[in-house]
């Protein structure tokens, strides 16, 4: 079982419910090298007992396995503290799988990055392997290419790494490029996604995910996609930095049998049908941008009041 020679790093914070789901997870892979990246507590009482917790929970891992902890004193922040603990991983190994303590992986998930990893840890196109499959429409192949890099469960190489931006200092001069302009077929995908990366370089977004699409992006980096999804996201609920809204927690991961050698697609090209549905259901786009906006905001008023005046505080007092 080669897989459990590939190193795993965990990235947590204070949710000790989803750090035992994803111990319990991985007591079934039992890797051998784990690396533990948490994040610091806010300056309150009930912040550090459950970051407290945390470190309890990891403190039963009881397999044959070595563990590296990185934990921050004080509380840093979503992107900061990622990016900090993936630098960190990345220093320590050429390739590795990255699990946030929401993002539940299967065996299936650890074989495909072994056999990914094999085929393409030369190839420097190659960005990251997702675990995740919004897609889920029949695939003849074992995998196909994607421009979007899931980060629900997700491998990657230092060589890929080295990239990231965390300052997105390239991004004000790249979004007048032709580059840029010709990566979305869409004017309304290229519109939104000017409004994302616009506030996450102003850091009005606290997310190291849009940072890290952003300079996969202007690398011309591609994601490796498996046929079915792989990976189980638990992190719908209240507690949750990004994914509050429940429609996609019923995306089932399945387990998967694959060959001793993968068959994909011959050129290396993201399969557009995926990328369109991936904008239009997952990420949802044109409903962040004038007037599909406003409807937005109408209809989760209209079906989750409690999730609207959520959000609206978060907003107004974020």
């Amino acid at each position: 079982m080669k897989y459990r020679n590939i190193p795993v790093l965990i990235l947590g914070y204070n949710r000790p419910k989803h750090i035992k789901k994803l111990i319990t997870s991985l007591k079934k892979i039992k890797p051998k090298n784990i690396f533990i990246s948490l994040d610091g507590p806010k300056k309150n009482e009930t912040d550090r007992i459950k970051c407290h917790v945390v470190k309890n929970e990891i403190e039963k891992i009881n397999w044959s396995c070595e563990i590296k902890k990185k934990y921050n004193l004080n509380n840093l922040g979503c992107r900061e503290s990622v990016y900090k603990g993936i630098n960190w991983f990345f220093k320590h190994n050429n390739f590795g799988i990255v699990l946030e303590d929401d993002c539940i992986p299967n065996i299936s998930f650890f074989t495909f990055c072994e056999k990914i990893n094999n085929k393409y840890k030369n190839n420097k196109k190659i960005f990251t392997i997702s675990g995740t499959n919004f897609f889920n429409k029949k695939i003849s192949n074992d995998y196909f290419f994607s421009k979007y890099n899931h980060c629900w469960g997700w491998g990657s190489w230092k060589r890929a790494w080295k990239y990231y931006d965390n300052n997105l200092s390239f991004w004000n001069n790249w979004k007048n490029t032709n580059s840029w302009k010709l990566l979305h077929q869409d004017e309304i995908e290229r519109k939104y996604w000017e409004k994302i990366f616009n506030k996450t370089k102003k850091r009005k977004i606290d997310s190291w995910a849009y940072v890290w699409t952003c300079s996969v992006w202007k690398n011309n980096g591609l994601t490796v996609i498996p046929k079915k999804n792989l990976i189980k996201n638990i992190g719908f609920d209240i507690g949750a930095t990004h994914t509050l809204e429940k429609k996609l927690n019923h995306l089932k991961a399945f387990s998967l049998k694959f060959k001793k050698n993968l068959i994909g697609p011959k050129i290396l090209k993201p399969l557009r049908a995926n990328d369109e549905y991936v904008f239009n259901n997952h990420f949802q786009g044109k409903y962040y941008l004038w007037p599909w906006v406003v409807l937005k905001v109408i209809k989760l008023f209209l079906e989750n009041p409690k999730m609207f005046f959520l959000k609206a505080n978060r907003v107004l007092f974020s």
